[in-house]
């Protein structure tokens, strides 16, 4: 879709829609000015040739052929105009919605990536991408359903409702009332079936996360393993998404056989009541038939409404959704001075504390590293190894506690700015869908010389066997790799970059005795130019370290 000349929706405004206050002050004002002038048009095509047929009917003798004529091209150009008039206004609001669902995603995925480490890690993946795709397509949808219907129609049958008071003011009466009670009728069944389309959405997320959970159990349920419990709760889970779809339909079933019903029978009493004034000589012939077309017409419009309406109380329900993700706290990240550019020789922490909401964590902690030299962590399970480690980090801020840099006191925010000149190895070695090259590279400044440069370096003895490994697939979560080939990806990863500081929890998990004889003498020559920490429950570090901290 070319949408080169289309003025982006304004993001600096998009919390006026997501917090209710609407969102028009948002949309570029030329696009908006010509998609206006587009539905006016439409609105003057819609109460002008019916103004004709009127002029017509009253008249007391036929037209001549030729105004006939003239009159039926009129009709048929407006038609043609209203037409295109409706194409072109439907292509500015199909390319501002492409504009806007372009900056809201982008937007969902820079605060995604700007969540404060404990944030983010308090989410499931399925929450994300319910937020990238579901809700951000549902509120597109209620910004289409606003543009595209509720506005233009509800003013068109606006216009021919008032056209109507014009032809015959009683009838205008009547109509008016008819067209109240069944709209008012639709407003209140959407209101009554609003709770169990939300409750719905509620169901469809948390079968969602079921599915992600049962996807995860594929591997323990093929050897054998909880495949009663798994299909009971599939059974139960699934029962409880589909009852609530049940009773969403079953209400949707309900209102929508009452307001055909409400709709047949106005229609059917105007249509008596239209007979009677008529035998009364209270309307004319020619007015009623006029009338009773253009309530066809308002009503085709009107028909419209309540599905758009429905699309667009969706979008308030995603705006909300959004609003709320919106406002999950962010890591506020400074800007490096130029102290924080020196090298770091040495790294202090005194009397330092963190604790979780359950109160697990670490305390009165004393860590002094140096560059050139390498420390091995050891403690139990659970006694804060990783949690210093997120702290030295930035990812954590300790509640207490005070930290030097190359014998200077600095803030805690310092080592925000510092984490990229770190080195990370994770005990869960993040590998994400797409080739061993996209996973080796992602990051480095210069990937295409990393790959390169890994040719010839002692890492690529890590890289799996096989050839054309550049172009090698692997799926979600290294699906494919073995656990000693996804560790040795990771260790190429960040290993590859230039780092002041590394940091490896649980490097010997999966390795087979060659790769931790080859990382062993490594990491003597590496810690020549970087401090170097080792977090690792099993023996064969200690012959290495420099200094040995138990937690």
């Amino acid at each position: 879709m070319k949408s080169a000349n289309i003025t982006p929706i304004r993001m600096d405004r998009i919390d006026d829609y997501l917090h209710g206050r609407g969102f028009l002050r948002m949309l570029p004002k030329r696009q908006l000015v010509v998609a206006v002038c587009y539905g006016i048009f439409r609105i003057a095509t819609a109460t002008v040739w019916p103004y004709f047929l009127y002029r017509y009917l009253k008249s007391d003798a036929l037209p001549s052929p030729v105004v006939l004529v003239l009159g039926v091209l009129a009709v048929v150009l407006l038609f043609v105009g209203s037409g295109v008039a409706s194409y072109r206004q439907s292509l500015i609001n199909i390319n501002l919605l492409h504009a806007f669902s372009g900056r809201l995603t982008q937007r969902i995925w820079q605060k995604m990536n700007g969540l404060d480490w404990l944030t983010f890690h308090r989410k499931s993946r399925v929450y994300y991408f319910d937020m990238l795709m579901v809700e951000a397509w549902r509120l597109r949808g209620g910004m289409g359903a606003l543009l595209e219907v509720l506005v233009v129609n509800s003013i068109i049958a606006g216009a021919l409702i008032v056209f109507i008071a014009f032809v015959s003011l009683p009838l205008f009466l009547a109509c008016l009332g008819a067209l109240i009670l069944p709209s008012g009728l639709h407003v209140y069944s959407m209101r009554r079936q609003r709770p169990y389309i939300q409750h719905f959405h509620a169901a469809w997320r948390a079968q969602h996360h079921w599915v992600s959970k049962s996807v995860d159990q594929f591997d323990l349920i093929k050897m054998g393993r909880g495949y009663a419990e798994s299909a009971r709760q599939h059974g139960e889970q699934t029962d409880r998404f589909l009852q609530s779809n049940a009773r969403k339909l079953r209400q949707q079933s309900r209102w929508r056989v009452v307001n055909q019903l409400a709709s047949n029978f106005v229609r059917v009493g105007i249509f008596l009541l239209g007979i009677y004034w008529l035998q009364t000589g209270r309307v004319q012939l020619d007015e009623l038939l006029v009338v009773l077309l253009l309530v066809s017409i308002v009503q085709s419009n009107l028909m419209q409404l309540p599905g758009a309406a429905n699309q667009f109380m969706e979008g308030q329900d995603a705006a909300r959704t959004l609003a709320a993700f919106f406002d999950l706290q962010e890591e506020q990240v400074e800007q490096a001075s130029n102290n924080d550019h020196q090298a770091i020789e040495r790294l202090s922490i005194k009397d330092m504390s963190y604790q979780y909401d359950d109160n697990v964590g670490i305390a009165a902690l004393d860590l002094d590293l140096r560059r050139g030299n390498i420390y091995l962590w050891q403690g139990r399970n659970g006694s804060g190894k990783s949690t210093a480690a997120h702290v030295l980090l930035g990812l954590l801020k300790p509640q207490q506690g005070s930290l030097s840099i190359n014998g200077k006191p600095a803030d805690w925010n310092v080592l925000k700015t510092l984490r990229a000149r770190f080195g990370f190895l994770d005990q869960d070695s993040p590998i994400f869908m797409g080739s061993i090259k996209e996973n080796a590279v992602f990051g480095h400044h210069q990937p295409r010389q990393a790959w390169a440069d890994l040719g010839t370096s002692w890492l690529s003895g890590l890289l799996p066997g096989g050839s054309r490994l550049a172009d090698r697939q692997v799926g979600e979560r290294g699906e494919g790799l073995s656990g000693g080939e996804a560790k040795r990806i990771a260790l190429i990863r960040e290993l590859l970059r230039s780092y002041e500081m590394l940091i490896l929890d649980e490097p010997l998990n999966h390795l087979d005795e060659h790769t931790i004889s080859i990382l062993k003498r490594e990491l003597i020559q590496l810690k020549q130019h970087a401090i170097i920490v080792i977090i690792s429950h099993q023996p064969g570090f200690e012959t290495l370290a420099d200094e040995i901290v138990s937690f």
